[in-house]
């Protein structure tokens, strides 16, 4: 075997390697579970294919409409039939006699021109024949006016006066609409050239209930709608459907018919004719309904599906930091960033499979159409490529969200339970904007912090742009609609790469700040403070010792041994506590060093700082000579640690146990072989080699610990109780052990079993109050403490304690009683009279009968005397992490003493059949209530779960209602904050001099300026503008997908 000294250090390569071979030894030994967390996306992405099939695509020919009158209010038929017509008027302000021609005279024309519309086709389909040119539009419009009540218009002073009408709108149905001027427009006496003016209508839409559009009314906020769909807007409708309805609503009539009255009334011409509206035409396209459904259930699959794994994955990671086994292995040399390191690579290959596999079900053309539409998939169009990388970086972010969450517990089953709940949470914004509530761009980045909601965003847009060539690596930045303000793919990446880096940050923060019960927690604020950010350790002053060593008993130290530890006036300070003062202390190879104290007395904060597990006040420690705050690392791998609780990984074997840390010391190969062999065989586990620690025995863990703790050839060995848990035999067995292993080594152990450190220690040193009080050999402790020897004396019922006193007296001069009490009196005898003891008990044992005793008892000065008398004189302290917990008060205490006292047989077996039954009813219900009452958290949790939720739905709906009081006013332009915006102008070969010339010079002269560089004008020559569009249209799309639809 390789000498201790000449050990070389595991290097972060093997120490990667090996945490990784642990990390997927420990998830192979959980058979059903490595199959839960591969299988479960492929089933739940498995019903993403049954809707898939249930729903086939289908292919749409180009679609056109028809141009229908701007006037037209054949589309409100319903909205008119749920009117009060008998009162039906329109609303403006402010009161003005201008205003009012204006808004009377739009009205009228309003009505006149519909009616026209109805009549005149009656006209035309009468039976009697009536002679061409003798009915006309205009003679129509004349016979109607005379049934139409000009007094239809209702003035308000102000504009709060009129808005003021709709809060009774909903039941009293009368009011069409209200037109807004301003306010100071009150005493005009003729309309201004620089005119604006706001239409009113009801904040429902009167054909939509309130929850068909989503929590929303005019979605006044949203220029296009939320997801990009193939194909037109209702694409059935020739006025463009619902939701809003502009035209259905009237708004598109009554908006032409005021602005036309006005450019009348302003320009002094007569406006009177007919203005068409069409819809834009369509290209052929693929009508995909299965799409637009997964848009909102694609991410509800794939949250459900890594719900498992995200939850193993922070229970996994807690249950190291619960069983201590993360700070057992920091400090026995394993960096954290390795830790961490190795975590997400195991976790990440997993994912990795299951993110395989999942592409292969999304993007595998596993249909074909009755119609023969072949070859398509979930993402026909999205490369593969594209879709990996998201799905990656979602499962990537998923792992640091669960290292995150994982700080914030301590036990494994809390954080699981928390990280659940938590992990579905994430969903709610998503969730929310599905429902339609008003969320800005920048509000929807902010959302984008909770991990789902961003997949979520994600894989709609994903799906959205399915219909139109998939998303190209080139459109993560580009929006769908001409608005590039829209919250958009790239933004989604953006976000899940910055949650990456933030909740690994969080995590590594929460590291230090809530290390668990078995680390020492910094400040929440140490990232400020100087030693921090400072790369040199800071240089403590140990030149002189200031501690008091004037009440010290010490031993000279061995000068024939090498130290392995050295301790120079170490001190910590926890606030005003002062756990350990200035101790010096050199713990020599080839020993076993026993660390004795009362709880307080500051043997963990020791113990602690030797790891490097605390930080120093003041003072040094070196360990196996490298400087435990300077050389950390280095001093930790030849370390070797035995905690007082088991610490070990319970899927591992005993082999593998001494395997790891053997190679976490730097042994391979046959090294490594011989000392796994000949640590088993020393702890006489051979027949336990290859079974796992949580099959093992309380004494067995002990010896494995032990084991542990000694493998990998550790120079300085720190055992915590080592024999806790052991039978007599067992315990024998170990200290033997230890015995033999000492050789090259410096122990440190602490222990409860006086006679433990007794046998084991060469040398013993006893803390108290945080200082050393006396260290040397267990020999000469007792020969400094002991008072030599104590005689116990039984008593019988008339015992004569003056007549025994006096015979002692004889013997050994001055000797007094010690203790008289109940059966036994003590007597203590000096070293100096050992010579006389023998003549002494046998005058003792010669006047039994007349002293009256039963028998007596010699006994020399023990370990224990000595730490009796050291701790004498010291009252022990509360060290910080020394604890000790008291579970019941002492009202609960007294209950339960008062309890069992009642179970004292009295009437045992009295009770029989239903009186029985019923009694173990009523045991039962107390042993419930007990427990409840007692686990108060919990009860309160339970309670509260069902509360949050009722209360958290009302509220998300109660939102979403709250939303419709804030809809957004929009100004109409033709710019809307577009790039740029082009109209079409068709002249079909109209001269110079007509009507389409002087429109193009118009808008030219108006739009076409310096000051609008955005306006275009296209002139369309002897080419249906609905033809040139859809060439327009099509080739576009040509050059952005590759395909023609």
């Amino acid at each position: 075997m390789r000498a201790r000294g000449e050990r070389k250090e595991a290097g972060s390569w093997v120490k990667f390697r090996l945490l990784m071979w642990k990390n997927f030894v420990q998830q192979l030994r959980h058979p059903v579970q490595t199959a839960a967390e591969l299988l479960l996306p492929v089933l739940t992405m498995s019903l993403v294919l049954v809707l898939r099939s249930q729903i086939d695509p289908e292919v749409l020919e180009t679609r056109t409409y028809p141009p229908i009158p701007a006037h037209t209010l054949n589309y409100s038929v319903t909205v008119l039939g749920g009117m009060n017509l008998t009162r039906m008027s329109m609303a403006f302000s402010p009161e003005n006699a201008v205003l009012r021609d204006v808004v009377s005279s739009a009205t009228t024309k309003l009505l006149l021109k519909n009616m026209r519309d109805q009549v005149l086709p009656i006209i035309e389909a009468l039976p009697i024949e009536i002679p061409p040119g003798l009915v006309n539009s205009s003679q129509v419009y004349e016979i109607v006016k005379l049934f139409v009540d000009e007094n239809v218009v209702t003035g308000y002073n102000s504009s709060a006066a009129m808005r003021g009408i709709y809060a009774e709108e909903e039941a009293t149905r009368r009011v069409i609409a209200g037109i807004e001027f301003d306010d100071s427009l009150r005493e005009i006496t003729e309309l201004p050239l620089d005119l604006s003016y706001a239409l009113r209508f009801p904040e429902r839409p009167r054909l939509n209930s309130f929850f068909m559009t989503g929590g929303r009314t005019w979605r006044t906020d949203n220029v296009f709608p939320m997801f990009e769909v193939p194909g037109p807007r209702f694409p059935y409708s020739w006025e463009g459907g619902n939701d809003p309805g502009y035209v259905n609503e009237m708004f598109i009539a009554l908006q032409h018919m005021i602005s036309s009255e006005l450019v009348s009334k302003v320009a002094g011409v007569n406006l009177d004719f007919d203005v068409h509206i069409q819809r834009y035409p369509h290209p052929a396209y693929i009508m995909d309904l299965a799409k637009e459904a997964l848009q909102f259930l694609f991410p509800s699959f794939i949250m459900i599906s890594f719900s498992y794994t995200a939850i193993n994955i922070i229970r996994s990671v807690t249950v190291e930091k619960e069983m201590q086994l993360k700070e057992t292995m920091k400090i026995m040399g394993l960096p954290t960033w390795l830790h961490w390191m190795a975590w997400f690579f195991k976790q990440f290959i997993y994912l990795l499979i299951a993110s395989v596999l999942i592409l292969v079900i999304l993007k595998v053309n596993w249909f074909t159409t009755e119609e023969g539409f072949s070859d398509y998939a979930v993402f026909t169009n999205t490369p593969w490529t594209v879709l990996f990388f998201f799905l990656t970086l979602y499962l990537t972010c998923t792992i640091f969200f669960c290292f995150m969450i994982s700080g914030f517990f301590s036990k494994a089953s809390t954080a699981a339970l928390f990280g659940g709940v938590i992990w579905f949470l994430t969903y709610i914004p998503a969730f929310l904007l599905a429902m339609d509530v008003n969320m800005s761009t920048s509000l929807q980045a902010v959302t984008c912090l909770m991990l789902n909601s961003a997949m979520s965003y994600g894989f709609q847009l994903l799906l959205a742009r399915e219909s139109t060539g998939g998303m190209q690596w080139g459109d993560f930045m580009t929006s769908p609609a001409t608005d590039s303000s829209r919250f958009v793919f790239g933004h989604v990446v953006i976000m899940m790469a910055l949650n990456c880096v933030l909740y690994m940050l969080i995590a590594l923060y929460l590291e230090q700040v809530l290390p668990g019960p078995y680390g020492t927690p910094k400040p929440w604020y140490f990232f400020v403070q100087r030693q921090f950010w400072c790369s040199s350790k800071t240089t403590h002053d140990i030149g002189t010792d200031n501690s008091d060593t004037s009440s010290l008993t010490k031993e000279s130290d061995p000068t024939d041994l090498p130290i392995g530890v050295k301790i120079q006036n170490l001190k910590k300070v926890y606030g005003s506590n002062v756990a350990v003062n200035n101790l010096s202390l050199n713990i020599y190879d080839d020993q076993i060093t026993v660390l004795l104290g009362h709880n307080g007395a500051g043997k963990s904060t020791t113990i602690s700082m030797l790891t490097g597990n605390v930080d120093i006040t003041s003072g040094s420690v070196t360990v196996a000579g490298y400087d435990i705050e300077k050389q950390t690392s280095s001093a930790r791998s030849h370390i070797g640690l035995c905690p007082q609780h088991n610490v070990l990984f319970n899927e591992l074997t005993v082999k593998e146990h001494l395997q790891f840390f053997s190679r976490l010391k730097g042994f391979s190969g046959k090294e490594l072989d011989e000392e796994i062999e000949t640590l088993i065989e020393k702890l006489e586990l051979q027949e336990k080699r290859d079974y796992q620690s949580a099959g093992l025995s309380g004494g067995q863990k002990r010896r494995l610990g032990v084991g542990v703790a000694l493998c990998g050839a550790a120079k300085v060995v720190l055992l915590d109780e080592p024999t806790s848990g052991m039978d007599p035999a067992s315990r024998r067995a170990l200290w033997d052990l230890l015995q033999r292993e000492k050789k090259g080594r410096s122990m440190i152990l602490t222990t409860h079993f006086m006679d433990e450190a007794d046998i084991l220690g060469d040398r013993v040193a006893i803390m108290a109050d945080g200082r050393l009080q006396c260290v040397g050999s267990p020999y000469f402790l007792k020969r400094h403490y002991g008072v030599g020897y104590t005689l116990v004396v039984v008593k019988k019922e008339d015992f004569r304690l003056d007549t025994c006193t006096e015979l002692i007296n004889r013997y050994i001069p001055g000797t007094v009683v010690k203790e008289d009490r109940g059966t036994e009196v003590t007597y203590s005898m000096t070293n100096e009279y050992s010579h006389v003891f023998e003549s002494m008990l046998r005058d003792l044992e010669a006047k039994a009968d007349e002293i009256n005793f039963k028998n007596y008892g010699l006994l020399a000065t023990t370990l224990e005397d000595v730490f009796m008398s050291v701790g004498t004189d010291v009252v022990a302290t509360s060290d910080v992490d020394d604890n000790t917990t008291v579970s019941s008060s002492a009202d609960t205490l007294a209950f339960e003493y008062d309890s069992l006292e009642k179970l004292d047989g009295t009437g045992y077996g009295d009770e029989k059949g239903i009186r029985l039954i019923c009694q173990h009813v009523v045991a039962i219900w107390m042993k419930l209530f007990l427990v409840l009452t007692r686990s108060w958290l919990i009860l309160l949790l339970q309670v509260l779960v069902s509360l949050v939720q009722i209360i958290a739905t009302l509220g998300v709906m109660q939102y979403v209602i709250s939303m419709t009081e804030h809809i957004q006013r929009r100004e109409l332009s033709l710019a809307e904050g577009f790039a740029g915006t082009e109209t079409l102008v068709s002249f079909k070969g109209l001269s110079p001099t007509s009507t389409g010339s002087l429109a193009k010079a118009a808008y030219e002269s108006i739009f076409v300026t310096a000051n609008n560089p955005t306006m275009e004008i296209t002139v369309v020559d002897n080419t249906p503008i609905d033809e040139y569009y859809l060439e327009r249209m099509t080739y576009q799309r040509w050059r952005c997908s590759g395909t023609v639809c």
